[in-house]
């Protein structure tokens, strides 16, 4: 007998309860891999027809699972090929949405106007949560006021997109969307801090360039109020800095933008670090910015010799 004239003599005997969880983190994992991955996803794509081709009990408890989590209309769903139909429909539309957000061709093209309102809670949740990715990713480029008011709008979406899980059923087929979302929520409150802060240490360096060269005329007083707020700016870029690195999604990818090239940051650090205060330096302040620097140097072309060269080699 050849392989192909062989057939299981019965089906996969597996309990009812295992198989359910089985095939639900089936479905959680390819919706999550059409949304995000950068390699080919035909196969999570065609997922359902993969199942369906497995087994009876494969068939039944896949479909009902996918009803359930797409919130397929009874009418469709009682048809095998309506549902599969509307399974496929679906997962292109995620795939289209994550494929624009990773092409440089259209670099926040993927915007709230994109969404299809009509579409299901859990389908809904993942087209909020791409779009602030988008929406993140090309605020970089925007002024530091456009920028934060940008970021105001990405956590509101966030808090809206998790808020979708919640009426998603199983809910456990939101886990990998909810982690994501409460990344995103770090890199938009965290990036939002730092620009924030630096623009601060911007203003505060030069407020201390005015004011160093006339301090023995002027008195030491307002020099060293100016240096107690560039510790305060301090503080609050330290305290989110290695956060903000530590929530990147993946550290080499061009797209997601690194803290020099948030609004602002490169300009304010290049200037600061410049500053001297000689013996009078109570907050260890030089010492700090030359900390932030070299973390700042990690493929940083104006901070980083290899990274320039790497840069330049990437343009050529």
């Amino acid at each position: 007998m050849s392989e192909d004239d062989w057939t299981p003599r019965r089906e996969l005997a597996l309990p009812n309860e295992l198989l359910h969880k089985i095939l639900l983190l089936v479905i959680t994992e390819s919706v999550h891999t059409i949304c995000l991955s950068t390699e080919d996803t035909s196969w999570e794509k065609n997922i359902m027809d993969t199942l369906y081709q497995v087994s009876p009990s494969f068939r039944a408890i896949s479909s009902e699972l996918a009803a359930k989590v797409f919130d397929i209309p009874k009418s469709i769903r009682e048809d095998d090929d309506n549902l599969l139909h509307d399974l496929r429909r679906i997962f292109n539309y995620l795939g289209h949405i994550g494929e624009r957000l990773r092409d440089p061709a259209d670099f926040g093209g993927v915007s709230f106007q994109t969404i299809d309102c009509k579409a299901s809670s859990f389908v809904f949740g993942y087209a909020l949560y791409l779009s602030c990715i988008s929406l993140r990713r090309n605020s970089t480029r925007s002024p530091r006021d456009v920028f934060e008011s940008t970021h105001k709008v990405i956590l509101s979406a966030l808090a809206q997109s998790e808020a979708l899980c919640d009426r998603v059923y199983p809910v456990e087929v939101t886990s990998l969307l909810r982690q994501s979302i409460h990344r995103e929520f770090e890199l938009a409150q965290h990036g939002r801090v730092l620009v924030r802060s630096f623009h601060e240490l911007d203003e505060y360096t030069n407020s201390m360039l005015v004011l160093q060269p006339s301090e023995k005329e002027d008195g030491s007083g307002p020099v060293t109020a100016v240096r107690s707020l560039i510790h305060g700016s301090l503080n609050k870029i330290e305290a989110v800095f290695s956060r903000y690195t530590a929530a990147l999604p993946d550290a080499s990818s061009p797209m997601d933008p690194r803290i020099h090239e948030l609004p602002g940051t490169l300009v304010a650090l290049r200037k600061a670090s410049a500053l001297r205060f000689g013996e009078d330096d109570e907050f260890n302040l030089e010492q700090r910015l030359r900390d932030l620097v070299r973390l700042s140097s990690v493929g940083c072309p104006f901070f980083n010799k290899d990274a320039r060269v790497r840069t330049m080699e990437q343009h050529l």
